[in-house]
């Protein structure tokens, strides 16, 4: 099992941006669109791993019980993976939080499931920002009216927090 890539293996968007560049993307996005490429462009060699991963943490799909702690629901994405997988996604949503991209950067350096993998972290963060970066800019699904608005945010939180780790 440990041979099968991460689903996120498929994130992507960087490429896309970069063929063709919007002129409203971020002018942080814009400097660093060659390295961000290169760095999504390694992440699906690097989504191999022998841990159960969500694959899509964000404040809605955990329910906090003052008495049992945090569960995590809404299982759809998960498969095997890097252990870092779950830590970096959850990491954007921290700054989305109010967390400083310099915090959660830190915290990125520091934490068990991302210390020994800074390379594979940042080649999933630049993978899942792009992916977001891409995606908002697509037309509103039905029934999801605020989730380009959300992908909006969360690209912005993704690319302060690479800021830090490319740095």
């Amino acid at each position: 099992m440990n041979g099968t890539p991460s689903t996120t293996a498929t994130l992507h968007g960087w490429n896309n941006l970069l063929a063709d560049p919007p002129a409203d993307l971020a002018p942080a996005a814009r400097a660093h669109l060659p390295q961000l490429t290169e760095l999504e462009a390694a992440w699906p060699a690097l989504a191999h791993g022998d841990r159960i991963v969500h694959g899509d943490l964000r404040a809605d799909n955990m329910v906090r019980d003052h008495h049992a702690g945090v569960t995590f629901v809404d299982w759809a994405h998960a498969s095997l993976g890097p252990a870092c997988i779950d830590a970096a996604s959850l990491a954007p949503q921290l700054i989305l939080a109010g967390h400083t991209p310099a915090d959660i950067a830190r915290l990125l350096r520091d934490h068990p499931a991302t210390a020994n993998s800074p390379d594979t972290t940042t080649a999933f963060l630049a993978a899942l920002t792009g992916h977001w970066h891409r995606n908002a800019r697509k037309p509103t699904p039905p029934g999801a009216p605020g989730l380009r608005a959300y992908q909006h945010r969360a690209a912005a939180a993704g690319l302060a927090l690479l800021g830090y780790c490319l740095s």
